[in-house]
């Protein structure tokens, strides 16, 4: 088997990422959450990984313009059969490499309430939830996050100098 490879996503991934996220997110997702807007005008942020040359995960993100010292994970999908495996991990930490030489010190990331594992994740790579008017199981949420009814998520941050 090939190690992990990572790579800056291009917009010709966004028809391969099309194909699979539906089934690797195990619900449906709402076209704007993914588009090949993000692969185009955001390629730097935006990842992909490859083992045996198959894609087995992405993410999408970006370095704010409005929060010079922020940049934001708006979505990880890593597929079934790889979780659990690093995959994940590694995208995070190449994201956080690249907003550290960007010069950025925030990083952002949501995930829903009701999905523990990723709640741990993040928890695990050192995010802490930020404080909110809303608690659903426990935990602050944002309510209406996406400017839709039904989408509470939890903020995550993390930070360093």
């Amino acid at each position: 088997m090939d190690s992990l490879y990572l790579r800056a996503a291009e917009p010709a991934d966004a028809d391969a990422i099309q194909a699979v996220v539906q089934d690797w997110w195990g619900r449906p997702i709402e076209s704007d959450m993914l588009s090949r807007f993000f692969l185009t005008h955001f390629a730097q942020t935006c990842l992909v990984a490859e083992q045996d040359r198959e894609m087995v995960g992405f993410l999408i993100g970006f370095l704010s313009q409005s929060l010079p010292d922020e940049a934001y994970i708006r979505l990880v999908v890593i597929h079934p059969r790889h979780r659990g495996g690093g995959v994940g991990r590694a995208l995070y930490e190449r994201f956080f490499a690249v907003a550290r030489q960007q010069g950025r010190r925030i990083i952002r990331s949501v995930t829903s309430p009701g999905n523990q594992g990723s709640v741990a994740f993040h928890t695990r790579l050192g995010f802490t939830s930020e404080p909110q008017e809303h608690e659903v199981e426990s935990l602050p949420v944002y309510r209406d996050y996406h400017g839709r009814p039904g989408t509470d998520r939890v903020v995550f941050v993390k930070s360093w100098e």
